[in-house]
């Protein structure tokens, strides 16, 4: 995680993930509109942000990627077992 300290208290980089550590692809922290983001078609399932640190949310997007992994990883604890 891309983090940095200032003062004692953790900033992170809002351009990255604070999942993965990656790029997170937000247009709207990269000084685009935020229209142009790719979050604006994404549907954010219940307990996507649960794993983010408390004092770290909604202080920078997770991407796409670490989205897509959750909703593969509920779908699969989702299906019945045969």
């Amino acid at each position: 995680m891309s983090v940095e300290q200032n003062t004692n208290k953790m900033t992170p980089d809002v351009l990255v993930c604070p999942l993965c550590g990656e790029a997170n692809g937000c247009s709207y922290a990269a000084g685009r509109p935020h229209s142009e983001c790719w979050c604006n078609q994404a549907v954010f399932p219940e307990g996507v942000f649960d794993p983010i640190p408390a004092e770290l949310r909604r202080k920078s997007c997770i991407c796409k990627s670490c989205l897509d992994t959750y909703k593969k990883k509920t779908e699969q604890e989702e299906e019945p077992h045969s």
